[in-house]
This record gives C-alpha cells, sequence and structure tokens, in this order.
C-alpha cells in the first residue's frame, strides 16, 4: 500500500505525500537520458536482461530498484530499495567468470519531476542480502543530492551510500565527481591527529591546557573544552580560515559573528557548534532554542559536530583520591568538591557531524528543562539533540578503529 511519507520537491520544499515511484521501464528510461541513450543498452547476462552503461574503457552493469518508503510502523522519512536475493548470485556469477563489468545497485527517487538516483555500494549489502533485503536511505539524504549534487555517507551499518542528482550521474560513474568536500576533508585531517583511542586523565589534561594559556582550563567538565582546545589550536596551525574558524571565547568578538556558537564555516557561510558527549547518553546537549532557530532560518543549515567519548569517574572504594589531587590542584577548599560528577578519564572513540536544515531540523531536536538561575530567574529554554535514529542527520562520521 502506498502510505503518506516525506516527499522532497524540485525547489527542496517538503510535502507529506504519497511515492510517486517509476517504473522498471521508466527507471530505465530515465537513466539512459541522463547518462546518455548511445551510451546504454540492454543485454542478456547471467540469464537476466541489463541495462549497462559504457563510458570511455569501463563497463558498468546498473541493476535498479525504485526508492520508496518502508510504511507503518516505520518514521516516515525512511525510505528503501529492496535487493533481491538473485543480486548476490548474479554478482557472484560476474566475478566467478571475470566478466568485465562493475555492478552497482542504484536506487531510483522520483517526486514531482525531483531525480536522484542512490549508489549503494555492494560490497557490505551483498553479505547481508537474503531473500528480499533493504539498503535504506533518508529524505535528508536525497535533500543533499538535490542541494549539493553528489552526498556521500557512511551509514550507521558502515555501508557506503551516494546520493547523485541526475544531472552529476555520468561525471559520478566515471569518477570525474566524487562528492569530496572541503570541510570534510579539513575534519578527516582533524581527526586523524585528534587523540582517538587513548585514555585522558583529568589532572594531565587540564595541566596541558593550562600550560598552552587555554582560558578554560580551569572548567570542570573539562572534556568538551580540551577538544575546543585540540580544535582551536588545529585551525590556526593549518590555516583553515578561509573555511573553518573557530569562533569560542574571545575569537567571536573578532570574528564580528553574529551568532554565539564555536565554529563559523565562513566560504559556504553557515554556523556550528562542538559538542563532547559520552558515549553512553541518549541525549547530547543542545543551545538556545530561539538563537538556533534564528540561525537556521538565517543561514538555510547547522552543523552539530558530535565528538563522542568512554568515561571513568572516581569512586568511593578509592577515597576519591584522583578527585582530591584534581581539588587541591585547582586550590578548592573542599577535596570533594564536584566528586560523584567528575570525568577523572574520557576515551574518544567517534564522532559524527549531523546537519540540521529547514526541513529536519524540528524533528532532530528535544526541548530540556534547563531549571533557573541561581537568582531564581527561568533559563532560557534549550533543545536536546536525541542520539535515537539521528542517522537521518548525519552528514559525516569518523568510528575509531577498534581492531
Amino acid at each position: 500500500m502506498n502510505q503518506n511519507s516525506e516527499q522532497i520537491r524540485p525547489d527542496l520544499s517538503l510535502d507529506i505525500a504519497k511515492d510517486q515511484v517509476l517504473t522498471p521501464k521508466q527507471q530505465q528510461d530515465t537513466i539512459m537520458r541522463c547518462l546518455g541513450e548511445e551510451h546504454c543498452q540492454i543485454k542478456e547476462i547471467a540469464g537476466h536482461r541489463i541495462l549497462t552503461y559504457t563510458n570511455g574503457e569501463k563497463n558498468y552493469i546498473l541493476l535498479h530498484r525504485a526508492v520508496s518508503y518502508l510504511g507503518n510502523p516505520h518514521p516516515i522519512f525512511k525510505k528503501r530499495v529492496q535487493l533481491p536475493h538473485w543480486y548476490k548470485e548474479f554478482c557472484e556469477d560476474i566475478t566467478k567468470n571475470e566478466l568485465p563489468y562493475d555492478v552497482r545497485f542504484i536506487g531510483v527517487y522520483h517526486y514531482m519531476g525531483a531525480i536522484v538516483f542512490v549508489d549503494f555500494l555492494k560490497d557490505t549489502y551483498l553479505k547481508n542480502i537474503v531473500h528480499n533485503s533493504s539498503a535504506h536511505i533518508y529524505i535528508n539524504d536525497l535533500y543533499q543530492a538535490l542541494t549539493c549534487g553528489i552526498f556521500h555517507k557512511e551509514d550507521m551499518l558502515g555501508n557506503h551510500i551516494y546520493a547523485i542528482r541526475c544531472n552529476k550521474l555520468a561525471n559520478y560513474l566515471c569518477g570525474k565527481e566524487t562528492g569530496q568536500s572541503i570541510l570534510f576533508a579539513l575534519f578527516e585531517k582533524f581527526n586523524q591527529g585528534f587523540t582517538f583511542g587513548q585514555w585522558l586523565n583529568v589532572l594531565p589534561t587540564v595541566k596541558e591546557m593550562e600550560q598552552a594559556n587555554w582560558p578554560e582550563w580551569k572548567q570542570t567538565e573539562w572534556p568538551g573544552w580540551y577538544l575546543e582546545y585540540k580544535f582551536n589550536k588545529f585551525t590556526i596551525d593549518n590555516g583553515t580560515s578561509p573555511h573553518i574558524v573557530y569562533t569560542g571565547l574571545s575569537n567571536k568578538s573578532k570574528q564580528n559573528c553574529v551568532f554565539d556558537f564555536d565554529i563559523w564555516f565562513k566560504n559556504a557561510q553557515f554556523y556550528g557548534d562542538l559538542k563532547a558527549s559520552d558515549i553512553t547518553a541518549k541525549k547530547a546537549p543542545g543551545n538556545d532554542q530561539t538563537t538556533f532557530i534564528e540561525c537556521i532560518n538565517r543561514f538555510g543549515k547547522f552543523w552539530y559536530v558530535i565528538y563522542e567519548h568512554e568515561t571513568k569517574k572516581d569512586s568511593e572504594a578509592t577515597n576519591y583520591q584522583e578527585v582530591r589531587a584534581y581539588n587541591r590542584y585547582m586550590k578548592k577548599n573542599d577535596e570533594l568538591s564536584y566528586k560523584k560528577r567528575l570525568k577523572t578519564d574520557v576515551k574518544f572513540m567517534k564522532m559524527t557531524i549531523l546537519e540540521l536544515n529547514r526541513i529536519n531540523f524540528r524533528e532532530a531536536l528535544s526541548e530540556f528543562n534547563q531549571g533557573h538561575q541561581p537568582d531564581g530567574s527561568a533559563r532560557n529554554p534549550k533543545f536536546m539533540i536525541k542520539k535515537k535514529d539521528i542517522d537521518r542527520f548525519v552528514v559525516f562520521r569518523y568510528n575509531y578503529p577498534t581492531k
């Protein structure tokens, strides 16, 4: 049954409506039109009539299926392509017989004239195809393709997915355009030098920030400030200012920033915020509601850059030795200050970049009860980022390899 779900229009607005699925023949005609009919043929290969595409010396087999909503009770922003069992046997035959084809699993999304192709890189999917398996795609991924031309992401299961606007399909297949972003490349470089997979102890880390004259070295929630310290150092050492400017602390006034967030993506003209979060937490702290919504409306999108860490805390069994040492170093009168909450060790294990934009930000965030200021006045309401189902918002991720 064709049920209402989220749909993206060519003008990038969002509808709640039924899928407008193309028939197999319409999918084939659409692909051939985008690639040039003179480069495409229907051939009998391994017992199946298959759409093939030739570009120069490289030959492709395009196994195409419609992108459609999964149906209730699945969330309306989640769609799929069904991968039939014969795909697996077919790919095995191509490999065994050394046929000169690059096989691609292509999803075809259509709504009101908007066309997006989705290349589900087959290697990981082939391991899991049983009967009619599903490969999933989110409405935000399709939005990214229509906005950027080519969008790549790794999902939470390690599958690599490319969403491609129709006028980019030929360049994508021949490798002329890959969807690589200078911003993602810079974050990759930062991640390569960051302390992933290493236990950071509170006192040495605090002393490192103190010796570097980092203004927030005394903060008890030190993991987040250490992340900002390292990121700020990276932007300075690598001259990232044409693309990424750290606007935390006193840099905000120097950069004439409109909003109080950590990162200004200068060339791309939008803001972002760095967050350190316990990997076991179900939510990560967000920002002031009014300011955040104003920022989205003004610049169109916003990035949450979330670094997640494993966490250790001191224990009564050890008589809070590390807490006491920390508080003595900080010259606090109470050696047991913050004893239940102080993170004595953290180990950063993964990061994700979530893009919140006009079509998805309302569903990404939930309200967080901030309580009151010390003087009794109510704090401005803030959002909390839901970690459940965040894959629909992810535009970039990094997981520290554990093997």
